[in-house]
């Protein structure tokens, strides 16, 4: 049987970009900082993103469109690392320019669409390559049935929260792609099992610390991937090059943190905005409380197994693994990765994340905790594939109505979202990317009840049949059209 299957490969990557870049889920605070930034950058040139924050008449809110935003020296910066607006600079440029000719009278207009490329071009991209590497190590590394490891890919890729995190200006799915790719070349350079090993040892470490660059707690799989090398017999001696591979983005990280904070050690979460950073005696982390995990795992409010119920299998799963002896090294990889996160995660005051509608700073971890359930499959297809078809359905329903879901709904899973799908109603984040003055009090956006429908959200079926379930059809369609070749490379 042949095991290198591209024409697989191709069809998942298209699969997945055309799913994703079918959605796009509006503006929110942390998304307009990130568009801030590339704003900044695009037409003054500068890390400063003072021009494009926008004053709010509320009495303790500075800026309406974000309060995610550091203070340093008369300026405002981004709270966050830049990576992800880094990224998403040239598709946001070559939108804008392009967008400016097509709506040269509505410079709102001109941001959201910028802003959908720039959303498609680096989160979607990302996710859908995401994708083609997990299937790449389910079936080609593992070799596990292509069936199984289409069906493992497909139960991923959209019945996990990666799904509408795929469509949202957010750094989890770019840094959970290159944080897993970086593990990739580092097994293959463990095991020596390319040429080009020297080449996949540099290539690893300079995707780790991408992915760092993009979303800094992912310094913990950095972390992670040098210590498996270390544990490889033949990996060891390609660590200096791990390191190496690290430089780059460590010393644009450097380079960045000079320019804005005066240091190149500093940090922007230093001089971040207090209103909204949730710090504990002065700390961003403490102790991980047993309820903290408790709520991420099993609760409404945040709980990884109410929003992608099929992550359950990683449970009997990691045993399963373990079992494989050829693997067992991976095995254990993938189990030290995920507990670690987790538990590191736990330890964060803000790990509710603020508007979400499940455990959104997990992701990053995500396909580490999945390979754990790929040999559940066998020793349970019928659970397996009910769980997996019920994490679909949760996740498209999710989706289509939105993942900016207001901190204060305590099941924002069936009180908002399975209501809105009962309601007929999608895309329901009114929350512009910029123009804020043109909409009601920012309060409002606390209230589900009292947002409007307008296309600061949407999904490209809308254009057909705006504001309902019938412009998911469009892309019903063309799932069906691509299950044909699914169904040959399967064969």
């Amino acid at each position: 049987m042949d095991r290198n299957p591209t024409k697989d490969f191709i069809f998942i990557f298209i699969f997945f970009f055309i799913t994703y870049a079918y959605f796009f889920q509006g503006g929110g605070w942390n998304q307009n900082c990130r568009v801030s930034l590339m704003r900044a950058m695009l037409h003054e040139q500068t890390f400063v993103i003072d021009s494009f924050l926008e004053p709010s008449t509320a009495h303790d809110i500075a800026f309406d469109n974000t309060g995610d935003w550091s203070y340093y020296d008369g300026h405002y910066y981004i709270n966050k690392s830049p990576g992800l607006s880094m990224l998403g600079l040239i598709p946001f440029a070559v939108a804008h320019y392009l967008t400016g000719t097509l709506f040269h009278l509505d410079s709102e207009l001109q941001v959201l669409f910028s802003t959908y490329a720039s959303t498609v071009f680096t989160v979607g991209i990302c996710g859908a390559l995401l994708c083609v590497a997990l299937f790449y190590m389910i079936s080609v590394v593992l070799r596990l049935p292509r069936p199984a490891a289409l069906m493992l890919t497909f139960f991923f890729g959209l019945g996990t929260l990666v799904f509408s995190y795929a469509t949202t200006l957010y750094s989890h799915v770019p840094a959970a792609f290159f944080s897993f790719v970086s593990f990739l070349l580092a097994m293959h350079a463990g095991r020596g099992g390319t040429r080009h090993v020297k080449k996949a040892a540099l290539l690893s470490g300079l995707c780790a610390s991408l992915a760092v660059f993009i979303e800094p707690s992912t310094v913990l799989m950095l972390g992670f991937v040098a210590v498996f090398l270390l544990s490889r017999g033949s990996g060891r001696k390609y660590l200096p090059l791990f390191l190496i591979g690290c430089v780059p983005c460590g010393l644009l990280q450097c380079l960045y943190n000079a320019v804005c904070f005066g240091g190149p050690f500093e940090s922007s979460y230093a001089y971040a905005n207090d209103a909204v950073m949730v710090r504990i005696n002065g700390r961003l982390f403490g102790v991980p409380r047993f309820m903290t995990m408790i709520e991420m795992l099993f609760l409404p409010y945040r709980g990884l197994f109410v929003t992608s119920p099929v992550m359950l299998m990683a449970l009997p799963g990691a045993v399963l693994f373990l079992k494989e002896k050829k693997f067992r090294a991976e095995a254990l990889f993938f189990i030290m990765v995920s507990l670690g996160f987790f538990v590191y995660m736990a330890g964060f005051h803000a790990w509710h994340g603020g508007f979400t509608v499940g455990p959104r700073y997990l992701l990053p971890a995500f396909p580490f905790m999945f390979m754990l359930c790929v040999y559940a499959l066998r020793a349970f297809p019928k659970s397996f594939a009910a769980l997996g078809v019920a994490s679909v359905f949760i996740n498209v329903c999710i989706t289509a109505v939105g993942n900016e879901i207001p901190f204060t709904e305590k099941n924002p899973l069936i009180n908002v979202v399975l209501r809105q799908i009962l309601q007929g109603n999608v895309s329901i984040n009114p929350t512009p990317v910029s123009h804020f003055d043109r909409y009601f009090c920012i309060y409002e956006f606390l209230n589900i009840e009292a947002w409007p429908q307008n296309f600061n959200s949407f999904n490209l079926g809308e254009f057909f049949c705006p504001h309902s379930l019938m412009s998911l059809l469009p892309l019903f369609a063309v799932w069906a059209v691509l299950a044909l070749p699914w169904k040959r490379c399967a064969v």
